[in-house]
């Protein structure tokens, strides 16, 4: 079976701004989304990231999935959630 690469159309710019609509830093931000900070940096400069991951970036930012969902799905999936779920789960929109 041949593995497609699918990449989101969101770009670098809507995904900082929306970092920052939460207040939030890379790493804390990523995180939710079980991206690392790394790589979620060169989702803000360089590169696009896959559909799922815009999927639940944009789904977040349209407040239709709360910082804690986004929690129980990672402890759900076996990873540990950053702390910073209880300290904003409001996003401007």
């Amino acid at each position: 079976m041949a593995r497609t690469s699918r990449q989101s159309h969101l770009s670098s710019d809507e995904l900082k701004n929306m970092r920052k609509e939460l207040g939030r830093n890379q790493r804390d931000f990523w995180s939710m989304f079980g991206v690392s900070q790394p790589l979620g940096s060169r989702f803000e400069k360089d590169i696009k990231p896959s559909v799922p991951v815009a999927m639940l970036v944009w789904l977040r930012s349209q407040q239709k999935l709360s910082d804690q969902d986004l929690s129980e799905a990672l402890s759900a999936l076996g990873l540990s959630a950053p702390s910073c779920y209880a300290a904003n789960d409001q996003m401007a929109v």
